[in-house]
């Protein structure tokens, strides 16, 4: 049973205390009005006048349907106070001489007689958990009564609830939960998105505290980091204890909860800070831990040998991975955990350059691949050469494999046609919407090259390098030649402005494509430094990266970058700003850092990778998904 429903059923569970006179009918859904069987029979002329309370104690699985108020299943004892004298203590328990009931399916109803003078007084109603008066107060509240001589009056009392802790849960239908954590530790909700929060109020003994008789349910936010857009506000529509919480990206703050009593009497608010946490949330989709193979499945019966690039297929939401020597797609599935199904499109675990169709052909291992959606082509780095793969219909090895620049038997840094082009161990590929082409990061070569993949068929490509200098490894901004790079591998494409972003060792920089010509790119740094690595969140140089960052991925529904920093094994955002040098801000959007490497689903620093490797964005879910060395795909909805 969901939360919500099970919080709907609580309300309609809880019953009504009334104050009943000897006989006399319930008027409105007040509660029971009749003495119940046994209790002594009551004058109803001369100067004092008498009543009975009849309270109706829920059993936990108990609907009745009548108006909700608040009277805890832990109710063991009442004690009734007349104008504030000494209180009438009755016990209220199956085994109690006044009480009854008529069932399992029923309440537990009991009467406690009270006794004054004909005229106006305050009666005084406390309920505890204990016999006789003691333990913990569970309701409390005073009404004013006129007491006449001879009429038997049916007079409803709502008892306030004493709250003691608060709850907090997701009402929002989506698995794993949008929200998760406690009171005590603090809560993580899903950032960029708004759920719904069900804020309830707890006895002492843990019960709900809903309906007539519950607390003011208030709740503010403090502290709230600039940017993240986090605010919380009531719902309405009738349930006081539903809040939507919202944010526009990650962040943190500071729940201020406050729970104040519907009677003075049931004590004072109760208060509560709580941390609150707008993260990522990391979720396996496919492959399992620790287990390595080739196998074809949905979910955890899916084998990895050793996921790498990772491509978004625009136009049907499918997701392909480099897979060892082999071409996998996968099918998302509804996003939720062991939820996609792969299948082998091209390769087997037979790995070598042969190309052909589904199995027939051969892969060496290659790094990243992109999708073309004008034609609905794959394209990866495979060695020293770039291949092409016609994922056909989805199904296992209908993938027709091509070589369409350089060579896999002469590797080199020769820009070209076809085979007469070479590169020297390829590794990054992303694929330019708007003119067409191809960017390959050349590792070894330490360039970065352009390629025009023409009709797709077998050597039509034209390779040029844009920036770079394969005779000086090593980190100096500047424009084509003389910009050099250290160890590139990583390459995204933002199509909006014409620039290419690339991971180089540890930093992330900016090449501007310009019109397409050798040796066009102007080359700056946007965040990192090569020269200090390590793991710091911060703006521009001040930054830190790990050695040997992979993948980098655009988002293009805000322009931000997502970056694999694997040997932190955690997924860090960069916002790239105007473009200048050093512009962009760094923050961890999941995982740890380079000591709590391991496997964990999560949500933000809670989520724990294993080496992810090459991000791609998925606009239509605003998720990434990445491969993970430890042989699974995880998703990371934003």
């Amino acid at each position: 049973m969901r939360y919500g429903s099970r919080l709907s059923f609580l309300f309609a569970a809880l019953l009504t205390a009334g104050l009943a006179g000897c006989g006399g009918g319930g008027a409105g859904g007040a509660g029971p009005a009749a003495v119940l069987p046994g209790s002594p029979g009551l004058p109803t002329t001369g100067a004092a006048a008498n009543a009975h309370v009849v309270i109706s104690i829920p059993k936990p699985s108990a609907s009745t349907g009548r108006t909700p108020a608040y009277v805890s299943p832990a109710t063991q004892s009442i004690s009734v106070a007349v104008d504030g004298g000494t209180p009438t203590v009755q016990n209220l328990s199956s085994s109690s001489p006044n009480c009854s009931s008529a069932g399992a399916a029923y309440p537990l109803n009991c009467t406690v007689p009270v006794s004054a003078a004909a005229g106006s007084h305050t009666l005084t109603f406390i309920t505890y958990d204990q016999p006789n008066a003691a333990g913990n107060k569970l309701s409390a509240n005073s009404i004013s009564v006129t007491f006449v001589a001879g009429q038997n009056p049916a007079i409803p009392v709502v008892l306030a609830g004493v709250p003691t802790s608060f709850q907090v849960a997701s009402a929002t239908a989506m698995s794993p939960s949008s929200i998760v954590g406690s009171a005590t530790t603090g809560y993580q909700f899903l950032m960029a998105s708004t759920s719904k929060m069900l804020i309830v109020a707890l006895d002492a003994d843990g019960n709900y505290i809903v309906g007539p008789g519950a607390p003011t349910i208030a709740a503010s936010l403090t502290g709230v980091t600039a940017g993240s857009g986090i605010a919380i506000a009531p719902v309405g529509g009738g349930n006081p204890n539903l809040f939507a919480l919202a944010s526009t990206g990650a962040g943190s703050a500071t729940l201020a909860l406050s729970a104040t009593p519907s009677a003075s009497l049931a004590g004072s608010a109760l208060t509560a800070n709580i941390p609150l946490t707008a993260a990522a949330l990391v979720t396996t989709v496919a492959g399992k831990a620790g287990v390595s193979g080739l196998v074809d499945g949905t979910g955890t019966s899916a084998e990895f040998g050793g996921p790498y690039g990772v491509a978004y297929n625009s136009a049907n939401g499918n997701i392909y991975v480099v897979d060892d020597c082999t071409i996998r797609e996968m099918t998302p599935g509804n996003g939720t955990a062991n939820s996609a199904t792969v299948t082998t499109i091209a390769g087997s675990a037979t790995c070598g350059d042969v190309d052909g169709t589904g199995t027939g052909a051969k892969l060496d291992y290659p790094g990243g691949i992109a999708y073309d959606a004008a034609n609905g082509n794959l394209y990866f780095p495979d060695q020293c050469s770039i291949r092409q793969v016609t994922p056909g219909n989805g199904t296992a090895n209908s993938g027709v494999v091509t070589t369409i620049a350089g060579n896999y038997t002469t590797c080199g840094e020769v820009d070209g046609t076809g085979t007469g082009a070479q590169f020297d161990y390829a590794y990054g590929i992303a694929y330019d919407a708007a003119n067409h082409d191809l960017y390959v990061t050349d590792e070894s070569g330490c360039t970065v090259r352009q390629i025009d993949p023409g009709n797709g068929t077998l050597n039509s490509g034209v390779v040029i390098t844009i920036a770079g200098n394969p005779s000086s490894c090593t980190s100096s901004d500047g424009t084509g030649t003389s910009a050099t790079f250290n160890n590139v591998e990583g390459v995204a494409v933002d199509s909006a402005n014409g620039d290419l972003y690339v991971t180089d060792y540890c930093s992330v920089r900016q090449v501007t494509i310009g019109n397409g010509t050798a040796n066009s790119g102007v080359v700056t740094t946007i965040a990192g430094n090569n020269n200090t690595c390590g793991y710091v969140d911060g703006t521009g140089t001040a930054a830190q990266f790990a050695t040997y960052l992979n993948g980098i991925g655009y988002d293009s529904t805000n322009g931000d970058l997502y970056v694999s920093d694997d040997d932190n094994c955690n997924l860090r955002q960069v916002t790239p700003g105007n473009g200048t040098a050093n512009s962009g801000v760094v923050t961890t959007l999941a995982g740890g850092n380079s000591t709590q490497c391991s496997f964990a689903d999560g949500f933000g620093n809670l989520a724990r990778f294993d080496y992810p490797y090459f991000p791609a964005y998925d606009p239509t879910n605003n998720s990434l998904y990445v491969g993970d060395y430890n042989y699974t795909i995880r998703q990371v909805q934003l």
